[in-house]
């Protein structure tokens, strides 16, 4: 068999990263970096690899190794873009921002430089100075759309916003040769300046053009076959045949799921501002592992619960807890968040890995939920989210993949009933759902936890503005505002609004 060129070799593993397959990616790219330890391209995939697995320290050795020697400009701003996500990630913020500056320092019309930057400051909530860097820039004539939609997240909770909203306008108008990924950014942050200034057709119309740049294709099909692999595989009875599950263990792991845009974020941070409860993150391993113990990795939900080789099972939810426990570091904790969201498409794994795990499903108005989701910066493997009635038949799915999760978990062959945690109520009675949580979770109350947003933790999720203001209703029944432009989308949701409890 031929071996395959670096140049394939590369685009498969870039293929796995893209497809979220991390870990699969991670192995691919470490081949290539032993074989290439200097080529930028690898080395900024192996560390994003590394990153999205939480590997962060390593992430930041091995690009700062290859910094030392590449002196190429472009491909250094490649690498050090990739360490900062990774140092960011790892809560080294101050550090990454000065990395940059100090590249910047060099490179000081590198107009990919100082997005970056303009990023990690809007990441550390220093706005101003964000705002002062960009406007800096104007005056010497560098701008990009990409910068420009930094100031304009910067500048939406201020009364500079029809300011914002003009020149960004005015930028998209005369730069009709910028990229895709650019005016993608741009019109997404003009997007959210109109609904703040409540242009809401205005912005609806921003959102569609931004969502059609980047548009990637949505599988219904696969989305139909995982749902009947669930139905037939993970069963109460199937369940019961269960012969030996791993054991239990501390701290316990606490999954935090749901569609992306309904209260995960919120309800972690809340949870991590207890003395006793630590917020992991987003993590991508449970799926990792998820995979890798089925019978059938490329149909992990066709292996049903009492397929599954006692001791894979074992290894798998030691790996989980022990690098959950890692990520802790040394904070003595009762209980370790992982907030994946879609983490809900395998909770009949989580049930037969982890006996003592609390799951809290978070949901809200599937309307809100679905605009909410149009409206952000969803990565492309939320393919659903870049279009209305996509939206709609994906969380019809899901609230079908709930429907048949729900009642499992709540048998006598599995005993873990969800929480059940919507966002209305939540924001409606924060200090009663805060109790509710903490007690379902075995924590005792803290006030702490009614201050998360001054918590100091950077929530480096879309929902970093968000967590960092005192609770607020004004995202409720906010599809009112876009009534006129919703038809595709209660079409996608066929029966959901009907059902929806």
């Amino acid at each position: 068999m031929p071996m395959m060129s670096l140049k394939d070799a590369y685009e498969q593993a870039k293929a796995l990263h893209d497809r979220g397959y991390y870990r699969s990616a991670l192995s691919n790219a470490e081949v290539l970096y032993k074989q290439s330890p200097f080529h930028p391209p690898v080395v900024a995939l192996y560390v994003s690899c590394l990153i999205r697995v939480q590997r962060n320290d390593l992430a930041t050795r091995i690009a700062k190794r290859a910094l030392r020697n590449i002196t190429n400009k472009p491909h250094r701003v490649m690498i050090l873009t990739s360490m900062s996500d990774g140092m960011t990630q790892s809560g080294e913020l101050d550090e990454a921002i000065q990395m940059i500056r100090d590249e910047f320092d060099v490179q000081p019309d590198n107009l990919a430089l100082a997005s970056s930057l303009g990023h990690m400051l809007m990441l550390r909530n220093d706005k101003d100075e964000a705002i002062e860097f960009i406007e800096s820039l104007r005056d010497r004539g560098r701008e990009s759309l990409n910068l420009a939609a930094i100031l304009g997240r910067a500048l939406l909770r201020t009364d500079r916003r029809d300011e914002a909203i003009e020149y960004i306008q005015e930028l998209l108008e005369r730069s009709p040769e910028a990229s895709d990924a650019g005016r993608h950014l741009a019109l997404n942050a003009l997007g959210h300046l109109l609904d703040k200034a409540k242009r809401y057709d205005e912005a609806m119309e921003a959102f569609r053009e931004s969502n059609e740049l980047m548009k990637p294709e949505f599988n219904e099909r696969r989305l139909e076959h995982t749902l009947h692999s669930v139905r037939d595989a993970w069963t109460a009875e199937n369940f019961a045949n269960v012969q030996h599950r791993p054991k239990t263990g501390h701290p316990r792991p606490v999954f935090i799921v749901g569609m992306p845009r309904s209260g995960t974020t919120l309800t972690e941070q809340i949870i991590d501002a207890h003395p006793r409860g630590y917020g992991a993150g987003e993590l991508g391993l449970l799926i990792d592992l998820f995979r890798e113990a089925a019978i059938d990795p490329e149909n992990p939900y066709s292996t049903s619960p009492d397929q599954y080789d006692p001791e894979v099972l074992s290894r798998v939810a030691t790996e989980y807890r022990e690098y959950t426990r890692e990520l802790a570091g040394d904070r003595d904790v009762d209980v370790i968040v992982d907030k994946a969201p879609l983490n809900c498409l395998c909770l009949g794994f989580i049930a037969l890995a982890f006996p003592d795990a609390k799951i809290i499903h978070c949901h809200r108005d599937p309307r809100d939920n679905c605009l909410s989701c149009y409206f952000q910066l969803l990565n492309a493997g939320h393919s659903y989210s870049f279009d209305l009635h996509s939206c709609g038949v994906y969380y019809r799915y899901y609230r079908d993949m709930m429907g048949l999760y729900r009642p499992l978990l709540k048998s006598d062959s599995v005993s873990m009933p969800i929480f059940e945690n919507d966002y209305e109520g939540m924001v409606a009675n924060q200090e009663q759902r805060t109790r509710e949580i903490l007690e379902y979770i075995g924590l005792s109350f803290d006030p702490a936890c009614l201050e998360f947003h001054n918590s100091g933790r950077v929530a480096v999720t879309l929902s970093n503005d968000q967590v960092r203001q005192p609770m607020y209703t004004s995202s409720t029944k906010r599809y009112e505002r876009y009534a006129e432009h919703l038809a595709p989308l209660i079409e996608g949701l066929g029966d959901v609004l009907e059902h929806d409890d």
